[in-house]
């Protein structure tokens, strides 16, 4: 078997790929993920995409991002809404730190800004100020529905002439000479002088078998959701102070983060100490919260990079291997955005957004880290 292109990952950020590819002209493009397509990252997440952050390349690819998440859902039809992000001040010294950040985000086009406690409870008029003084409103920040949007996509690509295999793992990526010939899978091998590595927490695994050690560490996170209730809310609530956060999906259950201190690289292990403080920190804004039955707990991982930033593009030591790894918990909100500069980059050489020039593997070699600061949950 032979292919354009192979993409290793079937998440969001695989599926976006391969969507941008097909929509560019290119044929023959064969994804594959080991599990069923979303099984990793994807359908774990938290369903939110903002511009909010404390970096040129963050905020400059996500408001990117979020043009294309408003154009990609009325285009294929999957639910997605613009409904804000709220980080929910309890200190003066967070006020400082945030005003700081508003002028950051401001000076790049991404209209954030601190807002009154009064002005809290005209947006989300079930809280309970309790110790609140003010919050950073991000009103370009949103969600979207994980499960229709990269089904939606998927189908796109099928229908389009592109393959995706379930179920099937890439054992070993196949190099030569610093050039890449293809893959072995369970079934044989495919020749491919494309390969994108976009395999979530398995990246650092799939990379290994062509000699590669990336810079990555899985951090377990949790999340809880409850039952479906009448809307209250449409933002993404996080608690600063805490690293938590809460908020209501299109089907009315509330999710919510719980920012545990975690070791790197260890076994998803449940800690029922989740839904105590996941009670504890939301309770005293939303009463009602202890009368909500939760219907599930799981658990996925942040794939870390040094700088909290992704890893995108070719590597210089194997011609014809991209990356797409490293999201630190961003990966959903970016895949639009990442999609479209991975196919730009694979077809003509180059990415038309300069700054996912300055996220290849290549900063981290040479030191030149770009630290995010605005992680959460």
């Amino acid at each position: 078997m032979k292919a354009n292109v192979v993409i290793i990952g079937g998440g969001i950020t695989g599926i976006s790929i391969a969507y941008w590819l097909v929509k560019m002209g290119i044929k023959d493009i064969i994804v594959f993920e080991e599990s069923y397509l979303g099984s990793g990252s994807t359908f774990k997440c938290a369903t939110g995409i903002r511009a909010s952050f404390t970096t040129e390349e963050h905020i400059v690819l996500m408001k990117y991002s979020i043009d294309l998440w408003k154009k990609l859902s009325e285009e294929h039809g999957f639910p997605y809404l613009r409904g804000g992000y709220l980080w929910l001040l309890t200190s003066e010294e967070q006020v400082k730190r945030f005003e700081k950040i508003r002028e950051y985000q401001n000076s790049l086009g991404v209209p954030t800004r601190l807002i009154s406690v009064e002005e809290i409870k005209r947006i989300v008029p079930s809280i309970r100020e309790n110790g609140l003084i003010a919050a950073l409103h991000d009103p370009l920040a949103g969600k979207a529905c994980p499960f229709e949007a990269l089904h939606s996509l998927a189908g796109y690509i099928k229908a389009h002439g592109g393959k995706i295999y379930t179920n099937t793992k890439v054992d070993e990526m196949i190099v030569s000479h610093g050039e890449v010939k293809g893959v072995k899978v369970s079934n044989g091998i495919v020749e491919s002088s494309t390969v994108v590595i976009a395999a979530g927490y398995k990246s650092r695994e799939v990379a290994s078998t062509a000699g590669l050690d990336l810079p990555l560490h899985n951090l377990p996170r949790h999340i809880i959701i409850t039952e479906s209730y009448n809307r209250l809310f449409d933002p993404l609530l996080i608690n600063v102070a805490t690293g938590d956060y809460i908020v209501q999906t299109f089907d009315g259950g509330f999710i919510m983060g719980v920012n545990l201190t975690e070791e790197h690289d260890i076994p998803l292990t449940p800690r029922m100490e989740c839904l105590n403080k996941a009670v504890k920190i939301w309770v005293k804004y939303f009463p009602w919260l202890t009368r909500v039955h939760v219907l599930r707990y799981w658990m996925g991982y942040y794939v870390m990079s040094p700088d909290h930033h992704p890893i995108l593009g070719p590597v210089d030591e194997i011609k014809g291997l991209y990356l797409a790894v490293g999201f630190s918990g961003h990966g959903f909100m970016m895949a639009p955005i990442v999609g479209k500069v991975l196919a730009e980059w694979i077809i003509t050489g180059k990415p038309s957004v300069k700054q996912a020039e300055n996220l290849t593997l290549k900063r981290i070699e040479e030191g030149r880290l770009i630290h995010e600061t605005a992680v959460f949950g």
